[in-house]
């Protein structure tokens, strides 16, 4: 008589080897990143030539391109944090993971004060909520097309905690939008900023971790 639990697992095997089909080997995380630099270029110099920018000669190189510069580069960083922790097996450490996500609000703060210092300006009179959805809504679609690779990038490695990692690709998208969008926006008032650049900052953070779950979700329902 033949044992069912062999019978079982050639049923298993059979199945597993129907499924099984050749795929892309996964880029190392940098690699990745680089994909995806030509985007995060592009996001950065629309917002001050195709929106408009504030008065550079005012500013001051240091305060305008050099401080956006230091953001960008800390939201390809958050970037590359994210598609690294996406890898099962090969996650950062969580004081690492503490580390990018109370540094880059504190670099955001930082680079704010810089800025209010250097050219302090408010907004007109009347027109708080008019600038306030301005400087939600941009950054936000701005940060869209980085996010939406972002995330197909990270998701393609199947990771263990999606809703971080997909927080993490919309931290970076976030914050590589406002380092375009800081030189559009004429105010450098700390409550307009951090209000409504540093909502949208997390607001595209909040849309990584549900896109990310929802995609997650979707592949593990069995076939029907």
């Amino acid at each position: 008589m033949s044992d069912p639990r062999s019978a079982t697992r050639q049923r298993v095997r059979d199945v597993v080897a129907r499924d099984i089909e050749p795929v892309r080997p996964l880029l190392p995380p940098g690699r990745r990143v680089l994909l995806l630099v030509p985007i995060a270029i592009a996001a950065a110099i629309y917002a001050p030539f195709g929106y408009g920018h504030r008065n550079f000669d005012h500013l001051g190189w240091a305060a305008s391109w050099g401080v956006s510069a230091l953001e960008w580069i800390l939201g390809l960083l958050i970037l590359a944090v994210a598609l690294r922790h996406a890898v099962p097996g090969r996650g950062v450490s969580r004081r690492f993971l503490v580390a990018t996500l109370v540094g880059a609000p504190a670099l955001i703060v930082l680079v704010t004060v810089v800025t209010y210092a250097v050219e302090p300006t408010t907004v007109p009179p009347g027109l708080a909520f008019r600038f306030w959805i301005e400087c939600v809504r941009w950054p936000m679609t701005l940060a869209a097309p980085i996010l939406l690779v972002a995330s197909l990038l990270a998701m393609r490695a199947f990771p263990t905690r999606p809703a971080l990692v997909g927080a993490l690709c919309g931290l970076a998208a976030g914050v590589l939008a406002d380092s375009g969008w800081r030189l559009a926006c004429d105010v450098s008032s700390p409550s307009h900023v951090l209000g409504s650049h540093g909502l949208a900052i997390v607001l595209v953070a909040g849309l990584g971790a549900i896109a990310s779950i929802a995609i997650d979700v979707m592949r593990r329902e069995p076939p029907y």
